[in-house]
């Protein structure tokens, strides 16, 4: 007899890590056919129309998230009865055994999962900002979870989880679409067109676009001009100031016709721009959890510079198959893309190096794998992970 979960995912739409790993694991489920996999969104998206394609059963179940602001406050409350009675009825009707909420803003509905008597998962893909959240969500997850997931050891020690929680690393980028052999390598010699030097991400001021933008202008002086940049990534509702403000920004760098901005453009057109670069950076000011956007430049050959923030580090091994620098090091930072815009060996190694290390820890099978064992330990009714080898296994 098939076993019944259920994906809880607050985002419908399909541009940010979260969605696109809720996808992928719901999606596998449903080829392994040993679960019957729904879903419940709060509406319709991409999302919901490619787990539709995947055999997933959605239910949508309208209702805001909880932001900081009064009115939103006030909004999101008025839902959440309504929309957690609904979802308390859906679990009951269709006997799900477990519910997997996708991350940490998901948090509000954990207890109609706990009194619909399932076996309840909480999934950690995000380090929320200051202490005092930190620790409201680690004792809210031990009172109304099973088990908790997070997706690198860092975001399990950020939160303080100790042994309730396992870590499962994500599945890595979708290996037909991240795929190398797909698209040229740009050698950046000669007469080639001058090379490029990218960074990928929402316009958020958390997502570090104002470092990029002077690492930009260093790396400029260190090349002689030699160098293109671009952004993939557009505006966002909300931050339309800080897109304005890095327009300005990369003006008064003088790096504004050197420059590239793709706009938000769908996660399919990201590879063919993706591959085409020297160099990947990621520099944000908050802790990144993981990184899953370096996974997909290691995917493709891509060497990343990155400053050493969150669980970044556990993507790669430090001048080996990427290079760390420390946090606001800017000169740092170009130092090492400078290094690697001037030796196509040195990318050409480093590049090798990453797929080794991308393949023996991030693919979907050790994901699916690990995942299914701590579902399996919850209905033998117990908190823990199975022992593994934790070198083989996450």
């Amino acid at each position: 007899m098939k076993r019944k979960i259920v994906f809880f995912c607050s985002l419908p739409s399909f541009n940010t890590g979260m969605p696109i790993s809720t996808y992928k694991l719901a999606a596998e489920l449903v080829k392994t056919g040993r679960y019957d996999v729904y879903a419940v969104l709060p509406g319709g998206g991409e999302l919901t129309e490619r787990l539709r394609l995947a055999g997933v059963n959605v239910k949508i179940i309208p209702f805001s998230r909880l932001r900081a602001n009064p009115l939103s406050m006030i909004k999101f409350l008025l839902m959440w009865f309504t929309a957690g009675f609904s979802f308390h009825r859906f679990i009951r009707k269709n006997k799900i055994d477990i519910v997997h909420f996708s991350d940490i803003i998901d948090a509000p509905f954990y207890p109609w999962a706990r009194i619909s008597r399932a076996r309840v998962v909480a999934h950690a893909r995000v380090c929320a900002g200051r202490q005092f959240t930190r620790f409201i969500f680690k004792h809210w997850a031990f009172l109304f979870t099973s088990h908790i997931v997070t997706i690198s050891h860092f975001v399990k020690s950020y939160y303080d989880f100790h042994k309730r929680a396992g870590v499962v690393y994500n599945p890595g980028p979708n290996r037909e679409l991240f795929n190398i052999d797909k698209y040229p390598q740009v050698i950046c010699n000669g007469a080639d067109p001058p090379p490029v030097v990218l960074f990928a991400a929402m316009f958020r001021r958390d997502k570090g676009h104002h470092n990029f933008l002077k690492i930009a202008s260093l790396i400029k002086e260190r090349v002689d001009n030699n160098v293109r940049f671009v952004i993939i990534g557009g505006k966002v509702q909300g931050h339309e100031d800080y897109y304005d403000d890095m327009m300005k920004e990369a003006k008064r760098l003088n790096i504004d016709n050197s420059l590239t901005v793709t706009g938000n453009i769908p996660h399919e057109e990201v590879p063919s721009i993706m591959a085409n670069a020297a160099v990947f950076m990621l520099v944000p000011d908050w802790e990144e959890a993981l990184g899953g956007v370096i996974l997909e430049a290691m995917s493709l050959g891509v060497p990343v510079v990155a400053f050493d923030k969150g669980g970044i580090r556990e993507c790669f091994t430090d001048s080996v198959s990427g290079f760390l620098v420390p946090h606001g090091d800017f000169a740092a930072a170009a130092a090492a893309a400078a290094r690697l815009l001037a030796s196509s060996d040195m990318r050409n190694l480093v590049a090798i190096e990453a797929r080794r290390e991308l393949d023996s820890k991030f693919t979907i099978d050790l994901h699916i794998n690990n995942i299914e064992k701590i579902y399996n330990s919850l209905y033998k009714q117990s908190e823990t992970v199975p022992q593994t080898n934790e070198k083989d296994a996450l």
